[in-house]
Formats: structure tokens, C-alpha cells, sequence
């Protein structure tokens, strides 16, 4: 049965895509990005596919509402990316001060996007406007 376990934990260690990110003022402290697919840096996100984002962070105060926003600096314009807002959707809320949260987003990339090298700016504010979770990460749009 140990056995079983390890195998398992493996598997789902090497599936997953843990990304290098940069934090860009989170009052939370983020303890881990997956990005799939990201097996390689900076990611590279195929125009007409899903983009999977699991984060990992703790929460430092009570949070009973979240927004998600999402932007891509292109040659350094920020440019807001369309995203369900309602980050409790992606999350259960509300959140206890201290809680571990597993928050997981799906994104399309839709066929008309540039190919481009961007820099992806993901954010979670809280109930107060409070920027719990933003971080950034390298990527390029391109074909699928």
C-alpha cells in the first residue's frame, strides 16, 4: 500500500507544472504557482487551448468576497485579459485568516490573440479592494 502512495504522489508531483514567479505585492504569502502547460520557461501558452492555474497561498485576513483580474504587459502596456471575476468560484470562500487556500482557474486562449512574449500579472483582490494574491509570470502566445 505504501508503494501505491509514493507511486501516486509521483505521478502527480512530475504532472504538475510549478512555475518560477515573481511576486508583485500580495498581502498573502503565495507558496506555489502551477501553470499547465508550463514544462519549460517562460510558458508557452498555445492560441485555441485551455491554460490551467493552480495557486497555493495563505490567506492573511478574513476574506468573504474575491475578484479575479488577469493582465498581460505586451512591450509594456498592461492589458487586462477576460476572466470570470467571482474568484470564489475558483476558491471557497469565506476564508479564515491563516487558512491554506487552493484557488484553480481555467483560461481559454482564444485564436485571435497576438503572438506574443508577455509578461501574465494574476490577481486576487478581497471583499476591501485588498490585493491579496499577484504575482507574475513569464510566457509567449503561440501556436497551436
Amino acid at each position: 500500500m505504501l508503494k501505491v502512495v509514493i507511486a501516486v504522489t509521483l505521478v502527480c508531483f512530475v504532472a504538475a507544472d510549478i512555475v518560477n514567479f515573481k511576486d508583485c505585492g500580495s498581502t498573502g504569502k503565495i507558496n506555489s504557482v502551477d501553470v499547465t502547460p508550463c514544462p519549460s520557461e517562460p510558458c508557452q501558452f498555445p492560441r485555441n487551448k485551455n491554460i490551467s492555474v493552480t495557486l497555493n497561498f495563505t490567506a492573511n485576513g478574513q476574506i468573504t468576497a474575491a475578484k479575479t483580474y488577469v493582465y498581460g504587459y505586451i512591450l509594456g502596456a498592461k492589458v487586462p485579459f477576460p476572466v470570470p471575476a467571482d474568484a470564489c468560484q475558483d476558491m471557497t470562500c469565506p476564508i479564515s485568516s491563516g487558512t491554506n487556500v487552493i484557488y484553480k482557474n481555467v483560461v481559454f486562449v482564444k485564436p485571435v490573440y497576438p503572438l506574443v512574449t508577455v509578461v501574465v500579472q494574476w490577481e486576487i483582490h478581497d471583499q476591501a479592494s485588498g490585493k491579496v494574491v499577484c504575482f507574475n509570470v513569464p510566457a509567449e502566445i503561440v501556436n497551436s
